[in-house]
């Protein structure tokens, strides 16, 4: 599970890791249940996330998102 504090106006990407086959099913990535995210603590304009996905989605800080050319 991944832990992170996001602020007012930040959020998070989920994607299918680049590594993926694109050939492999959409189904493949949901095989052991849903994505899960927890809300552990609001504070102000913070909010600490908890999320768990299939190691086949990759979960990024947008700021951490590589910029399109």
């Amino acid at each position: 599970m991944l832990v992170l504090t996001r602020r007012s106006g930040q959020s998070i990407r989920l994607a299918p890791d680049p590594a993926l086959d694109p050939a492999t099913p959409i189904g493949e990535l949901f095989r052991d249940g849903p994505i899960h995210i927890h809300v552990y603590r609001m504070e102000g304009d913070r909010i600490r996330l908890g999320i768990e996905a299939d190691p086949g989605i990759v979960i990024l800080r947008d700021e951490l998102s590589p910029k399109a050319p």
